[in-house]
């Protein structure tokens, strides 16, 4: 079917936090309680600053780093972990990795005990919901590292090598940068070229010709839609840029400004009626 929207990802990310189904895999740096790596819960005393250490890193204390452990797997985090103890080699053997799908399960109690990891991916079905960290005071602003000069070209601030709309997708309210998304990329629904083929079937044009088709698929015990059912919280993927073609972006809007029975428009049950359907 391929739907897609030009709706902002800010929108998105907005929306996914208001309501909690989907989420977009991020990194964001943790220090409310940095504690070395280990299990100790002292506050980790800053490096000194210069040019190779922009961000006063305290170069032979560790990292406590929790991914979630999905799609895009860990070893994006691994790599950069490398780079890091290439750049402070006093830090090799202090860093603890760890990789989890129970993020919410993990971690929420060691936010609440005030010893949360220095670097966390926070994604998956079980993620934390990133409104509630913020409203806590327990993530650590970011633009201090933005306006860091960048490691493969010192002359641009890494604010400078995003590109658009991430920073404002890490914002809640005011300048702040609390989250910053690693992943860019476009949603869409898949269909089989060649199951079409073998059943002799056409690709439906309408939404009446798929409902036909999946009824004669169903038939030889082929399921017309198919997402994966352990994590259902993908459906939306779709079903939000649905919304936006039959409605126009301005559902949306009404949808992440919580404008009062924005979820009763005619596009968001016209939507839903089709996805029941």
């Amino acid at each position: 079917m391929g739907f897609t929207s030009e709706f902002g990802r800010r929108d998105l990310v907005k929306r996914t936090a208001a309501i909690g189904l989907i989420s977009v895999p991020t990194m964001t740096a943790l220090s409310a309680c940095a504690t070395g790596g280990g299990d100790d819960t002292k506050q980790v005393e800053k490096g000194k600053k210069s040019a190779k250490n922009p961000l006063a890193v305290n170069e032979s204390a560790g990292l406590d780093v929790v991914i979630f452990d999905g799609g895009f797997g860990d070893e994006y985090a691994k790599a950069a972990q490398a780079e890091y103890v290439k750049a402070y080699p006093k830090t090799d053997g202090k860093i603890k990795h760890s990789a989890t799908q129970k993020i919410q399960a993990k971690l929420a109690p060691r936010f609440n005990g005030g010893t949360p990891p220095d670097l966390i991916d926070n994604s998956g079905a079980e993620q934390m919901d990133f409104g509630t960290l913020v409203s806590k005071d327990q993530l650590t602003d970011l633009r201090e590292l933005l306006d860091a000069p960048s490691l493969d070209d010192p002359n641009k601030k890494v604010r400078d090598t995003l590109r658009p709309g991430v920073l404002e997708m890490g914002q809640f309210e005011g300048d702040e940068v609390w989250v910053l998304y690693y992943a860019y990329t476009i949603y869409g629904v898949w269909y089989s070229k060649s199951l079409l083929a073998k059943h002799g079937w056409e690709y439906p044009q309408t939404w009446d010709e798929m409902l036909a088709l999946c009824k004669e698929a169903k038939k030889q015990g082929i399921a017309g839609w198919t997402y994966p059912g352990k994590y259902p919280y993908y459906l939306p993927f779709s079903l939000y840029p649905f919304i936006a073609k039959i409605g126009g972006r301005e559902t949306l809007d009404a949808i992440d400004n919580l404008e009062p029975n924005a979820w009763k428009h005619d596009a968001v049950k016209a939507a839903f009626e089709a996805y029941h359907e």
